[in-house]
């Protein structure tokens, strides 16, 4: 038989080629990727907020506390107390007195403050003001209304007296022995402290009536 010429097969068709992109499924995954990065990142930045907040906060309740603390002891430093065995009336200086819920002498402030402006300020009473939330040191002079000198709230506390800083009172009142010419001037001097309960709170200061030389000495009868 001869053989048949017979047409030669088509070529086959050309597969179309993928388009380049995403598809819808990941294009999904790829925005769901994305919104939980995003929700990582708001909540580190949302978090790191409230902590540089809280941080800002106890900065400045500190910074208040501290200027508190040195309001108080340049108050005490600021108290003039007579020598012992000198005259307080030939001073001109009310004696000094204290208790537990506050104190009250004559002061020269050393500088302008809370209570007042500097220079003498005549008779100073500070005392604890006890509030609902908490207690409060408040400032007295005749120049001015009562002025808060430190918020100790939430917390209860109570002034203490020493003359030498170790054993401790809950009144203070001039020493003895009174004037007596006989008897040589002695330097006077006080430790006041204030503390509350929970032992947070603890500021101690020094009053004194400096040398008993720089007095002079009382006249000859």
């Amino acid at each position: 038989m001869r053989d048949l010429d017979l047409p030669a097969p088509p070529p086959p068709a050309p597969r179309p080629s993928r388009v380049a992109g995403f598809s819808l499924i990941e294009a999904l995954i790829v925005l769901l990727v994305a919104g939980m990065a995003l929700m990582l990142v708001f909540a580190i930045g949302g978090g790191s907020a409230r902590t540089g907040f809280a941080l800002g906060r106890r900065a400045l309740a500190a910074a208040d506390a501290e200027v508190a603390r040195d309001e108080l002891r340049n108050l005490i430093a600021a108290l003039q107390l007579a020598p012992v065995g000198a005259d307080p009336a030939r001073l001109k200086l009310d004696p000094p007195a204290g208790n537990r819920s506050g104190f009250a002498a004559d002061a020269v402030l050393a500088r302008a403050g809370i209570c007042g402006p500097a220079g003498p300020a005549g008779r100073v009473r500070v005392s604890i003001q006890s509030r609902p939330d908490g207690d409060a040191v408040i400032c007295e002079t005749a120049a001015g209304p009562p002025t808060v000198v430190a918020d100790l709230s939430p917390r209860r506390a109570r002034f203490s007296y020493s003359t030498d800083g170790v054993t401790w009172s809950d009144r203070w009142s001039p020493p003895e022995p009174a004037f007596d010419r006989n008897r040589p001037m002695r330097e006077q001097a006080i430790y006041i402290r204030l503390a509350s309960e929970d032992g947070l709170v603890d500021v101690v200061g020094r009053a004194s009536s400096g040398p008993a030389w720089l007095y002079p000495p009382p006249p000859a009868r």
